[in-house]
């Protein structure tokens, strides 16, 4: 018996320590509650089309100004002020979205922030955080990195 007691007891440590190794970390951006930065809504109403999920078709820029291979597939940005960036169907960032004022001469474009969540780690996939939100039409979003040779992001809507 002090056996079997013995054997459950690890097993139960075990997974346990499997456990802890997500502890924190969220599947899917449905399971981040709405409210969980702001209480209400922060995105002008010019913007509000830019919720949904956007599928990743292109990075340019860089110094060759030629971008890089994609390496996430999408970019979901859910209300109130929530984004995430999915790869291979997980979760792999998200955070919130500031509304963050960093160029007063350039008006034609929301300017935003994207704050990984501390839950994630240190090494934000978006860098800078800084971006230009550009919709263009119903189906096309873009997001351009404020300074020279940074990288840009092109995404067509999914859903």
């Amino acid at each position: 018996m002090n056996r079997i007691i013995k054997s459950i007891t690890f097993i139960l440590l075990i997974v346990s320590l499997m456990s802890c190794d997500s502890e924190g970390r969220i599947s899917n951006l449905d399971s981040v509650k709405s409210d969980k930065y702001y209480s209400k809504e922060i995105i002008p109403t010019d913007f509000l089309m830019v919720y949904g999920k956007w599928e990743l078709f292109d990075i340019s820029g860089g110094f060759s100004g030629a971008g890089y291979d994609i390496d996430y597939d999408y970019l979901e940005i859910k209300r109130v002020g929530i984004y995430g960036l999915i790869r291979n169907n997980q979760l792999f960032e998200y955070g919130k979205i500031e509304l963050h004022k960093f160029d007063d001469i350039t008006t034609d474009f929301l300017q935003i922030r994207l704050v990984p969540d501390p839950a994630m780690g240190k090494n934000p996939n978006m860098f800078p955080p800084e971006k230009y939100l550009e919709l263009r039409g119903n189906d096309t979003l873009n997001l351009y990195s404020p300074c020279c040779d940074l990288y840009n992001y092109h995404y067509k809507r999914v859903k």
